[in-house]
């Protein structure tokens, strides 16, 4: 009986106690319940539509980033075909100017050989030399014109060209050994712009050498004046 009593009274005052715990509480759940701001559908949608309008506008951008850089490519691709079309322009262009410049140079060297050939075939090595750096003494003179041929071909210079000895002769390997050597360099001339062979030449040239020129050397059958 006295255990039934003490149950009892445990149970009373835990009740109490559950009782005042609630109490103390419910005005504090109160006071925090009315700072909670009130929703309500409108405001719901409102901030639905914001956040919609914010993803159209960054949709919005995002598709004008990718036309920008869509032009920008476009533009990049034309400008490098432009590009690329020039290059290949300027690339034949070269390629033309330097094949004129080669057979320029061959027909300069054959026109060389050719005179060479014609004005000093029976002399050896350094006489064909001789007659080649005459010349191109003369392409390099201010007095003569600027390349193999116009020197060769200028009216009354040469004696082959006239009598047309020039065309029927055939170039001989010393020949082109001559010519070759001379193009690289190797002169023996002092300078000479003119050379005459004095058993074959007119008297009248003859005597214009002796008169108007100043001799630099003999060798072989040639003189060499300038």
């Amino acid at each position: 009986m006295k255990r039934i009593k003490v149950i009892i009274t445990i149970l009373y005052v835990a009740f109490v106690a559950e009782i005042l715990g609630a109490w103390n509480h419910t005005p504090r759940a109160k006071e925090t319940a009315a700072y909670v701001a009130p929703t309500t559908v409108d405001e719901v949608v409102r901030e639905n539509q914001q956040v919609l309008r914010e993803k159209n506008a960054q949709l919005l951008y995002a598709k004008q980033r990718a036309l920008e850089l869509e032009r920008s490519n476009e533009y990049h691709a034309v400008a490098n075909a432009q590009e690329e079309k020039q290059q290949e322009r300027a690339w034949k262009k070269e390629q033309k100017r330097r094949r004129r410049v080669r057979e320029k140079r061959q027909e300069e060297r054959e026109i060389l050989e050719r005179i060479v050939e014609a004005e000093a075939g029976g002399q050896n090595l350094k006489g064909r030399i001789l007659v080649a750096n005459v010349i191109l003494n003369r392409v390099k003179s201010e007095r003569f014109p600027d390349t193999v041929k116009e020197v060769v071909f200028a009216h009354r210079q040469f004696s082959p060209v006239q009598n047309g000895r020039y065309y029927q002769v055939t170039v001989t390997k010393t020949t082109q050994k001559a010519v070759k050597m001379a193009l690289k360099g190797t002169d023996y001339s002092e300078g000479a712009l003119y050379f005459m062979c004095r058993s074959a030449s007119d008297p009248d040239n003859v005597a214009w050498f002796d008169r108007d020129l100043t001799k630099v050397k003999e060798y072989g059958c040639h003189e060499f004046f300038k």
